[in-house]
């Protein structure tokens, strides 16, 4: 057994190997000053001292508990029991267990008060306090200890202990002021560190524009200076007093050279400046307004009109709309986009529509670093760069759509084409062939047809399995037809889908799913009989029949100010433009930049022509309508 001499000499030896391992040991060490073991330990205490003591250094808590528990159930002397309850209190500080941590330095704290332990314990008893919510008793033994003779590095615990009930209680301004009385100490390189982690985050985050000025008046040189003045930069800036965020920003940058923030404040100067360059309710819209395709033009400047609300006086919007003519001219388009970004200083464009038109304005676009929303088909637009994007009907989108809902929602793997030999009808062909294979059905059989034919007898007869004949009537003796397809997708103009469908039903060719494009969403598509159409199946990025609220309310609102149900062309501009204005408002844009960003994270916007985001690349990506024949009506489906 050992003696109490050589007892002394052991925990002082492990607790200094704890605290050279407390990166890698095996508990936490609790942090206090140096406490002393008891003078004297009678002997049968001794042994389960020793045990005891040699479980909690080697981390085994509830063992350590139980022993230090089996002693104090023996009355142990005064120091001892002292000693037996400042443990438990550590390693139930240890175990996270604040609240029984706090009943064992209450214990000390009330009848011991000449101990040695006794100072120490009323410490650990307000950091107990402190984690159990309980500021008010931390700080009232805080304050207490803080009168009496204690050691430096005892007295910088106590404050920042302080300074933790405050910030506890939301007041960073005073846990501010403990803070920097820690710091002012010099309590050695951890706690620093700490402490200034603390006090950048309150200066940065947690304090009022005059609670910044009053300590910068105090703070103007040393440490904290750069985080007060670059966090003075950014209150004014929220406040919107521009020229004193300027003022602080080139205050920081001139004497913070090495500071951590000072990357980001030379991104905050330029923007800054660039704020002075940009209007930002400011919208330019290129449109073709003269020349050739002046009606399209007008018609979507109604629409974009309407979106901005500049005219309506119950909005009271603060957009500002500059319109220009593209004349359906490249070079007239382009010079448009000068004159809106360097004289009209727009914080982004919409249009133009035509492909060569919208191709020359957004390359200019790129060029002077403004976003522009594109409203045209023209494929490949948005790879000139990261401020061009594109919101409008694509043919990729109906393929994507259509091939979805036919494998999704009704099961089809085995598809048909009849196409015409058009550019419009050969590219929907192909796009619609990778679109099966992509979702891993197959294509039967793929035939083209002339744009002005009226008769495909041939043509449904090759796809059906019929012998080809030069008559074009269908004979007694004729085979029946061999259909080893669920669906045929027709992307013709739906005056030739009229005609294709009752020849289909003439040959037998029955039972199959009828696909196609918007180009058969027409009123004049259920003209005459078209029973032959019952259940096809469409898609479209605009619906005037809609049950979405949105939408209806859209139609009602265009009525009322134009006279006229709005079109897909209204549709679209519309929508690019509701996008913008709405981006603008409700986000903090103020800079071009702000606008690409906050275009490129949009998602599923609820717009009148789908939920849409746009992608990695620019491109809209829309949830279009997925129309049917229904009773001699096309309705939504989906």
């Amino acid at each position: 057994m050992l003696s109490t001499k050589r007892f002394k000499i052991l925990v002082i030896f492990y607790f200094t190997l704890i605290l050279l391992a407390a990166g890698c040991a095996t508990i936490p060490v609790v942090e206090r000053e140096k406490i002393s073991m008891p003078p004297e330990v009678p002997k049968k205490f001794l042994r389960t001292l020793n045990n005891a003591e040699e479980a909690f250094n080697a981390g085994r808590l509830d063992e350590a508990v139980n022993l230090y528990g089996g002693i104090l159930q023996q009355s142990p002397p005064e120091d001892l029991t002292a000693w037996s309850h400042f443990r438990m209190g550590e390693i139930y500080t240890i175990k996270g267990e604040p609240e029984e941590a706090a009943k064992n330095f209450t214990t000390i704290v009330r009848n011991f008060p000449g101990n040695s332990l006794y100072d120490e314990a009323r410490y650990q008893l307000a950091l107990c306090y402190s984690r159990l919510g309980r500021c008010d008793l931390s700080q009232e033994i805080a304050e207490s200890l803080l009168q009496e003779k204690i050691t430096p590095y005892r007295r910088s615990l106590i404050l920042a202990l302080v300074g933790d009930n405050f910030m506890e209680q939301e007041n960073p301004y005073d846990a501010f002021v403990y803070y920097m009385k820690v710091l002012k100490k010099r309590p050695g390189a951890k706690l620093s560190d700490d402490i200034k982690e603390k006090v950048a985050e309150i200066v940065t985050a947690k304090l009022s524009l005059d609670q910044l000025e009053e300590i910068y008046q105090t703070y103007w040189y040393g440490y904290p200076s750069g985080y007060i003045i670059y966090a003075l930069a950014e209150a004014y800036y929220r406040n919107n007093d521009i020229e004193n965020a300027k003022k602080y920003t080139s205050k920081f940058l001139l004497f913070h050279g090495d500071h951590p923030y000072f990357e980001k404040a030379k991104i905050f100067r330029q923007r800054l400046k660039e704020m002075k360059l940009v209007g930002r309710y400011a919208i330019g819209c290129i449109l073709p307004l003269t020349g050739r395709y002046a009606r399209y033009g007008n018609k979507a400047l109604e629409a974009i009109i309407l979106a901005t609300g500049i005219f309506d006086p119950e909005k009271k919007s603060p957009i500002k709309l500059v319109i220009e003519d593209s004349k359906s001219d490249p070079e007239a388009a382009r010079e448009a986009v000068v004159k809106l970004v360097n004289r009209d200083k727009v914080i982004g464009i919409l249009g133009p529509l035509g492909s060569t038109t919208a191709l020359e304005a957004a390359r200019e676009a790129q060029k002077l670093s403004v976003p522009i929303l594109t409203l045209t088909q023209k494929e490949g637009i948005t790879i000139l760069g990261d401020y061009v994007f594109r919101d409008f009907l694509t043919s990729l989108m109906q393929i994507r759509t259509l091939v979805k809902y036919s494998v999704q929602n009704l099961g089809m793997t085995r598809f048909a084409i009849l196409y015409p030999t058009n550019k419009y009808g050969t590219e929907m062909m192909n796009l619609f062939w990778d679109e099966v294979l992509r979702w891993g059905g197959e294509i039967k059989g793929v035939k083209s047809y002339d744009t002005k034919q009226t008769d495909f007898g041939k043509e449904i007869k090759l796809l059906a399995g019929l012998p080809s004949r030069k008559n074009n009537g269908k004979s007694k003796d004729e085979p029946k037809p061999t259909v080893n397809f669920d669906a045929l997708f027709i992307p013709g103009s739906h005056s030739r889908v009229r005609m294709i469908a009752p020849q289909l039903a003439f040959y037998d060719v029955t039972g199959i799913q009828l696909l196609g494009t918007n180009s058969w969403n027409s009123p004049q598509l259920l003209k005459g009989e078209s029973k032959y159409l019952e259940g096809a199946i469409f898609v479209d990025g605009f619906f005037l029949d809609s049950f979405y609220p949105a939408v209806r309310d859209f139609i009602d609102n265009f009525y009322v100010a134009y006279g006229r149900e709005p079109d897909d062309l209204e549709a679209l501009s519309y929508d690019a433009a509701s996008i913008m204005v709405n981006i603008i408002n409700e986000n903090r844009v103020e800079v071009r930049d702000d606008l690409r960003d906050s275009l490129f994270e949009l998602k599923d916007y609820p717009g009148i022509t789908g939920n849409t985001s746009f992608s990695e690349t620019g491109d809209a990506k829309k949830s279009l309508f997925v129309l049917m024949v229904k009773g001699n009506k096309i309705v939504q489906i989906n």
